[in-house]
């Protein structure tokens, strides 16, 4: 059927005209009840008969499809506010049968209605909403009837609805992996699931009544924890968080919690749910690999440095031992010189053997500080001499050596240190003169512990300076020198040396710095905590 059929031409809007060309004062005037809906189901017009109908006025294109107060099927159910009720009676042989409703008004009266929908249309046949009548079917004993029935389905409802309350409290209380609790807005305790006894510790009767506080470590607490999380619940309407929190016994586990905002009709907020989880075994299991990966990475670092003590640590020692044979052979039928190159051979593999034994111990440990003992400096910087005693005698050095500290360090990792400095020394020594190397140490200057950070503030420390007469390098390729690989000339070697030394003055809380100038020498300055 088209939607223009029997539609009469060059009739106003339905402001004035319905479908069936009434005026909107007759509209009023008619018993029956009657509103009109534009095509988005707002209501735009109703008549005297449905406000009776009704009991009420409701709000011209704010409410949709219906002005009742409330409504419901003939079974009984509830119909939400808005709804639409059902399809409009375009005419045709199928047109949907007219609606049976029960509407009832705010006074509490009820009545039984059928509702017919109408297609609205303009002047062109185009649809601009419906007509929708009201016939008041009710007589008192339906009235009545109607009335009981929707009691009991009340009735029905509240006890399904106490059923339904029963078993959701009764689920809640027999959960056990999760703490469920109900706090006021201040944090109060309303009530206590068995899984909060479990995980928590307290009985209900010893917990109720108290603030949701007494979970939290008294750090957490000082700094606000609680109340935060209770914010940002309100706020956002929830809030999660995981850490630490306190059993009845003092012990702790990590949990892992959710705090939900409950709020009434008017959405103000009534108070939290609070859902807490047991998740200790999971953090310590996060721990563990945490851990590992530490670990694995300290070896890791470990075998770096293992490398560069076998490549340059253990080679002195090594190289003593094979010129001392060669001059024992040389000098074999001189007893005197061969006892005394035997002495500086089992000297050396003395070293080398001390060497190792560090080298091991240091393998063993799984954390740095365990290494850490009370250090003789001049007896770790007399050891690097011992190593290269045959080098400085061939390289004609001259030593400059002032008294060292006694400081808590990790004798290999100074021993590198010194034997590193030394070394890299010797190497750049001056073509034309004889390297000259002093080392001293001093207490830092103000500017000097400006100039090498970061170090702790209000710790004593030392000041060790290794300077050399050697090559020198200009000031602005200083930091380079201690980047891993890096070398400023051709010069052999791994790049390693000087990267290691600021490694482990750093590991020893400490810094290490340089001032160089082309042809005048490099100044190494290491500061180190003196406790």
């Amino acid at each position: 059927m088209s939607t223009s059929q029997n539609i009469p031409k060059g009739l106003p809007l339905f402001q004035n005209y319905v479908y069936s060309g009434f005026d909107k004062s007759v509209m009023e005037k008619l018993p029956m009840a009657l509103y009109t809906c534009d095509t988005d189901g707002a209501i735009t017009f109703y008549n005297p008969a449905a406000v009776k109908l009704w009991g009420r006025k409701p709000i011209v294109g704010a409410e949709k499809w219906n002005g009742a107060f409330k409504t419901y099927s003939v079974s009984g159910e509830p119909i939400e506010r808005g709804q639409k009720l059902g399809d409009a009676d375009t005419g045709s042989p199928k047109a949907p049968a007219p609606l049976e409703l029960i509407i009832e008004r705010p006074d509490g009266c009820v009545s039984l209605v059928m509702l017919q929908i109408l297609n609205l249309y303009d002047a062109e046949g185009i649809i601009l909403g419906t007509v929708n009548v009201l016939v008041d079917t009710t007589d008192d004993s339906c009235g009545n009837a109607v009335q009981e029935m929707l009691q009991k389905k009340a009735e029905e409802n509240r006890k399904a609805f106490v059923t339904s309350e029963e078993r959701y409290h009764k689920m809640i209380d027999e959960v056990q992996d999760y703490a469920i609790l109900l706090i006021d807005r201040n944090g109060t305790i309303l009530n206590w699931n068995r899984g909060a006894e479990t995980i928590k510790g307290y009985r209900e009767s010893e917990i109720v009544g108290k603030n949701f506080r007494i979970f939290y470590l008294e750090t957490d607490r000082k700094e606000g924890l609680p109340d935060r999380l209770l914010e940002d619940a309100s706020v956002n309407g929830r809030a999660g968080h995981e850490g630490w929190r306190v059993r009845k016994d003092g012990s702790t586990f990590w949990g892992s919690v959710v705090i939900t905002a409950l709020h009434d009709s008017n959405n103000d907020i009534i108070g939290f749910s609070k859902v807490t989880r047991d998740l200790t075994e999971r953090k310590l299991a996060e721990d563990r690999l945490t851990s590992n990966a530490k670990a694995i990475e300290f070896r890791n670092k470990q075998l770096e440095e293992y490398a560069y003590v076998a490549s340059h640590d253990l080679q002195e020692p090594l190289r003593k031992i094979q010129v001392f044979s060669e001059m024992l052979l040389d000098s074999i039928d001189d007893k005197d010189e061969v006892l005394r190159y035997i002495n500086k051979i089992a000297a050396s593999a003395d070293r080398m053997t001390n060497l190792i034994k560090d080298v091991l111990k240091y393998s063993q440990v799984s954390n740095t500080e365990e290494l850490f003992e009370v250090t003789h400096l001049n007896l770790v910087l007399q050891n690097v001499l011992d190593d290269f005693d045959l080098l400085i005698d061939q390289r004609k050095v001259k030593l400059h050596i002032g008294e060292l500290p006694i400081l808590m360090g990790v004798p290999i990792q100074l021993h590198q240190l010194f034997s590193n400095l030394l070394s890299n020394a010797i190497k750049f020594s001056n073509a034309v003169t004889a390297p000259e190397i002093s080392i001293t140490a001093h207490e830092p200057t103000a500017e000097d512990m400006e100039g090498c950070s970061p170090l702790s503030n209000g710790v004593p420390y030392t000041k060790i300076v290794f300077k050399d007469n050697g090559q020198g390098f200009e000031q602005e390729y200083a930091d380079q020198v201690f980047k891993m690989f890096k070398r400023l000339d051709a010069t052999q070697g791994t790049g390693i040396g000087l990267a290691l030394c600021k490694k482990i003055a750093e590991g020893h809380k400490g810094c290490i710095s340089v001032k160089s100038n082309p042809g005048d020498g490099a100044e190494f300055s290491i500061f180190l905590p003196l406790i």
